[in-house]
């Protein structure tokens, strides 16, 4: 697959200044593991709870394509934003009929309670398809083992799976490939803005998270981790969620950090949990620091500093 690479500016400066300037999150340098995602908790807990009707995508205007129809994960209707299911066709099971507001961690797992904030995050809920968001229903997130019962022309599936242990008697909604990534991070997000809520009071939950009351904290299943992990690898942040994460912070103030950078998933959950965040490594930025200037580009969601033959985070780190 050919990387996209978008040009963004020419710093005359060395790097030192753009990775400085840049550094969206300096309150993790020095931290890892459990402490980054305790620090991430702590800036994006604290953020507007909205109404329920704020959340619907004619009025929320987060989810909107170029064209103004609304962007669906779950499958490849074209809605426009008036096209909010309501009155007689509000419990359709005709595709493409409407569109409704659909929960990634679905409202049941904590048990149906309205007064929670997970119910109006906005990262939390999507516009989806009415009759494909009824097939997903309250079951967990996984990959589909085998043909399909059920499965629509985007690639989303219902079935059976081996993801979860205790054998294959076991369904799943699985995302199409393309959208991976973007309901994995999502999930990386409501762990870190809610590790102290428990996702596993009812429905499918108990699949992905864990609880423990002893110490009011969260965590995802062995299972569930490494199938996010995967999905977070194998499909790149795209201009789309870049684009929702500005979009959503307008509207309620903070933002999902795994979009701004996605290698924070791997040094809280990943190949680098026992490594330590560096916020712009001196060693990295000396080397560079002279040059008369670099270039920062857009590869495939992630944001590079780009010096001759010689490419670089934001955060001064050489990517060999």
């Amino acid at each position: 697959m050919k990387k996209k690479v978008i040009f963004l500016f020419l710093a005359c400066a060395g790097v030192a200044t753009a990775a400085e300037s840049t550094c969206l999150y300096p309150e993790l340098d020095g931290k890892k593991g459990k402490d980054i995602l305790a620090e991430l908790h702590n800036k994006i807990a604290d953020h507007d709870v909205l109404t329920y009707d704020q959340v619907r995508a004619d009025k929320a205007k987060v989810d909107l394509r170029a064209d103004g129809t609304v962007w669906d994960m779950y499958s490849s209707c074209t809605f426009a934003t008036y096209d909010y299911c309501g009155g007689n066709n509000y419990n359709t099971t005709i595709e493409c009929d409407c569109y409704n507001r659909e929960h990634v961690v679905p409202q049941s797992w904590w048990n149906n309670d309205n007064t929670q904030p997970m119910r109006t995050d906005l990262y939390n809920v999507i516009p989806t398809d009415n009759a494909t968001n009824q097939q997903r229903g309250a079951w967990a997130y996984g990959e589909v083992a085998g043909e399909p019962e059920w499965s629509n022309d985007l690639g989303s599936k219902f079935g059976e799976t081996y993801t979860y242990t205790g054998g294959k008697n076991k369904k799943v909604f699985e995302p199409a490939d393309q959208y991976k990534g973007d309901f994995a991070r999502i999930l990386f997000y409501m762990l870190t803005c809610y590790h102290d809520k428990n996702f596993t009071q009812a429905g499918q939950g108990y699949r992905m998270f864990t609880y423990s009351a002893y110490t009011s904290t969260a965590d995802f299943t062995s299972q569930a981790l490494t199938l996010l992990l995967k999905w977070h690898r194998a499909d790149a942040v795209s201009e789309k969620e870049q684009k929702r994460n500005d979009a959503v912070e307008r509207k309620q103030g903070n933002r999902n950090p795994f979009v701004d950078e996605p290698d924070l998933v791997e040094y809280i959950w990943g190949n680098k949990k026992n490594q330590t965040y560096a916020c712009g490594s001196s060693e990295a930025i000396d080397e560079v620091e002279a040059a008369p200037a670099a270039v920062k580009v857009l590869i495939n969601g992630t944001i590079y500093i780009l010096r001759g033959d010689r490419k670089y985070t934001l955060t001064g780190l050489e990517v060999k």
